[in-house]
């Protein structure tokens, strides 16, 4: 690129980008890229092309930056806008023209709640000196904790370890800091079109455990292999997210390293990183913040409902089915009715003529579970792991102990199906509350955690 020319200040990165041999000036606010232009100069360069998986630039400094998943907002401007722009989900600031790497760091303050850096430093005592103590950092090997994953069918090694600062300015009251990194390696080198795949992967792994969502990814730093099992960084990334002001760690509140024994930790992980993908996906029953998680209504309660259910599903797809004997001889042959209506008929089940028994028949194929059944299922199988809970609700809400919460909520479940919704009571905030304890157990469960652990998680948490 010719007559590059950027300055960075307040956080305004001002550069130059190529696009079909044409170079267009920039600057980019909170992930807004706004192409400098005299007016309507570049609009018809962008005027049917709304999305760009990657755009490449340089900086003032000789940086080359990548714009990841760009697109022009509110659609194609060149009609009516002289001011271009573009929205990025994300960009990497890098010392090389590269478009790949062969392993990632994450750091965040979540990270540390998770796996305590606390876990890297050593305290010796100083008998001879009375007492005095010294602060020593334990070998890279004897705190560094290695598990790998498969993820949506890639194999990915990770590695919790801990990098540490030291700063020896007078003025500074810190002596330097410890911090915990996650870091995935892989076998080939990966594009940087999937940088933000990997990203969610860690952000929603640390949204789960921490149960909000304003968790901070504070660096991302890309490592190229320079030889046999070394490597050097080679440039960082950025990505929109939440305001995280008010995120601070608590291990009181949170799943810790601790709770994840053995192959828990990337069973759990690989679960909740491919979740993404699954049609039971919905993450919206978690709060944004600790405010949000104290606000209650019955948007909530639904959001809940819908997340437990479909979580539910994953789980157990044929529950009813494959418990209840009379239940799988009544489908199978109302099935096996409705397929031989349409053998007679003489034309596909996809003719105008079929229509009413493809309904029938995708009603019929569907039909499982009921809801109350779904939620009675979880309080007789996790009664143990609840049961400290339901205590706690019923006293805090002078609820009936015995109190039939699964039709509870499966009454007002109905209700709000059918766009009727009733005031929340004493009761819907108790099923409320077990909901998201199902939520989590199902989760972990599947991760292979043992009940007592799942025991503890749910008390601390919920």
């Amino acid at each position: 690129m010719q007559g590059r020319l950027s300055i960075m200040a307040n956080n305004i990165i001002y550069g130059k980008f190529q696009l079909d041999d044409k170079v267009y000036p920039f600057f980019l606010v909170d992930y807004i890229i706004t192409i400098t232009q005299t007016p309507y100069e570049f609009n018809s360069d962008f005027a049917d092309v709304y999305h760009f998986n990657y755009l490449k630039g340089v900086t003032h400094n000789n940086k080359y930056i990548f714009f990841l998943d760009c697109d022009i907002v509110g659609g194609s401007l060149a009609q009516i806008s002289s001011n271009l722009q573009l929205v990025c989900k994300g960009y990497i600031l890098s010392n090389s023209s590269a478009d790949c790497y062969d392993r990632i760091e994450f750091s965040s303050s979540a990270l540390n709640g998770f796996y305590s850096p606390r876990r890297a430093i050593g305290i010796d005592h100083d008998e001879v000196r009375f007492g005095a103590r010294g602060l020593t950092f334990k070998n890279y090997e004897d705190t560094s904790r290695k598990f790998s994953c498969i993820i949506n069918g890639e194999h990915i090694d990770c590695t919790l370890a801990f990098r540490s600062s030291v700063t020896l300015k007078p003025e500074d009251s810190s002596i330097g800091s410890v911090n915990t990194t996650l870091s995935m390696k892989f076998s080939e080198p990966k594009s940087i079109t999937k940088l933000a795949q990997y990203y969610l992967y860690v952000h929603d792994f640390l949204v789960f455990v921490n149960f909000r969502a304003d968790v901070p990814i504070d660096t991302v730093a890309l490592y190229g292999k320079v030889e046999n099992e070394k490597y050097a960084k080679f440039g960082t990334a950025q990505f929109c997210q939440h305001d995280c002001s008010q995120y601070s760690a608590d291990n009181r509140r949170s799943i810790s390293y601790n709770d994840l024994p053995g192959e828990c930790l990337p069973n759990v992980f690989s679960i909740i990183a491919e979740r993404r993908e699954q049609e039971c996906y919905n993450p919206f029953f978690i709060p944004l913040d600790g405010k949000d998680a104290r606000y209650f209504d019955s948007a909530k309660w639904l959001i809940t409902a819908i997340s437990f259910e479909g979580e539910f599903n994953r789980r157990y797809p044929d529950f009813k089915y494959e418990t209840d004997e009379k239940f799988k001889i009544t489908k199978d042959l109302l099935l096996k009715t409705i397929d031989d209506a349409i053998l007679a008929s003489g034309v596909s089940i996809n003719n105008k003529t079929n229509a009413a028994f493809k309904s029938f028949r995708s009603l019929v194929s569907h039909t499982d579970t009921t809801i109350r059944e779904k939620f009675q299922f979880c309080m007789n199988r996790y009664v143990n792991e609840i049961t400290p809970l339901v205590e706690k609700y019923v006293r805090i809400e002078g609820v009936d102990k015995d109190t039939d919460f699964a039709q509870a909520y499966a009454d007002y479940r109905n209700s709000t199906a059918h766009g009727s919704i009733p005031p929340i009571s004493k009761t819907e905030k108790i099923t409320f509350q077990l909901m998201k304890c199902f939520i989590y157990v199902l989760v972990l469960e599947y991760g292979g955690v043992p009940y007592e652990k799942i025991k503890e998680i749910l008390i601390r948490m919920f």
